[in-house]
């Protein structure tokens, strides 16, 4: 069986890349083992505060907050954390290489309900400044607590993926994942309908329109609401994952977060063979201008990312 630090030496020959990816997959465990126990010790309700979006932080999400901090701070390879539970950046060692922007626990307001939520990272080169496109990452992964715990990872080749063992191994499960280039599987929250822009009703429609319609091929759809858990469906069976934007969102650009959220998930999937895109230009090409910038996102299966932006380049 192949461990994390075993393909990590396979994979680079990077060792602060290399040490920060271990710290980032020692906090996931962390959490792993505070989300278990969290009902028990009565650790699932808000804590009281908002973070810099104006969103209740669950007492979860500024736990969460503080495990990644603590691993990332022994790292002295990391100068920068960038967090969507932080208002700004902060520094941790002058003489970092790297960056880290991250969700801490992507999805916490299902934790009442235990459903699937995660940890996003993404990690940059330090030289290139806060606000690089997702280009420029040199390593992306998340963490799903779901069934299995999952380390799902990408440096440069292909996405892999890691399930925890009960000894609190990373044990390679799948070295190459693929995302299935075309699929009958959509994720879109449709309550929001009366807000979708026209690329996104008409691509809609033609789904739900099945065989009589001009997809022809019958669709169904999947929608968990926990970006961690649709990507990772998506990943592991194909699909499209869609938060565009509408007429609610555009004020702030979209509804996802652009350096923690939507660029390591880009850089996933597209390591598996997927797509990403906002629906007019690759997720991966958008060049930030703020660190809790948001983005619409779309990302999947390559023939249905392709066929949205269709709809977009009609619309």
């Amino acid at each position: 069986m192949t461990k994390l630090a075993d393909w990590l030496r396979a994979e680079t020959s990077d060792q602060d890349l290399t040490g920060v990816m271990i710290s980032m997959a020692a906090a996931g465990a962390e959490i792993a083992a505070v989300l278990r126990q969290a009902p028990i010790a009565g650790q699932t309700g808000l804590a009281g505060s908002d973070n810099v979006q104006g969103e209740a932080q669950k007492a979860l999400d500024v736990i969460s907050n503080d495990i990644v901090l603590n691993h990332l701070r022994a790292s002295p390879a990391v100068s920068i954390l960038v967090s969507e539970e932080l208002d700004e950046a902060v520094d941790l060692s002058s003489q970092g290489r790297l960056i880290v922007a991250t969700d801490p626990l992507d999805g916490s307001s299902n934790l009442d309900v235990n459903v699937t939520v995660g940890t996003i990272f993404s990690i940059l080169p330090s030289d290139g400044g806060l606000l690089q496109t997702g280009q420029a990452q040199l390593a992306a992964g998340y963490v799903a607590y779901g069934p299995a715990t999952s380390l799902v990872v990408r440096i440069s080749g292909a996405t892999s993926v890691f399930t925890l063992d009960d000894t609190g191994e990373w044990v390679l499960t799948v070295n190459r994942a693929a995302v299935p280039v075309a699929s009958g599987e959509f994720a879109i929250n449709t309550a929001r309908e009366r807000f979708w822009d026209a690329a996104t009703k008409g691509y809609v429609r033609e789904s739900v329109e099945g065989e009589t319609g001009a997809a022809g091929k019958r669709y169904n759809m999947r929608w968990v609401g926990s970006m961690v858990a649709d990507v990772h469906r998506i990943l592991m069976r194909g699909g499209i994952f869609l938060y565009p934007l509408d007429s609610e969102t555009i004020s702030k650009g979209g509804r996802l977060r652009l350096l923690y959220e939507a660029n390591p998930m880009a850089w996933l999937i597209e390591g598996a063979g997927g797509r990403s895109s906002t629906g007019k230009q690759g997720i991966l090409d958008v060049v930030p201008t703020d660190i809790h910038q948001r983005v619409p996102v779309i990302l999947g299966s390559a023939e249905e990312v392709a066929r949205i932006e269709a709809w977009y380049a009609k619309s």
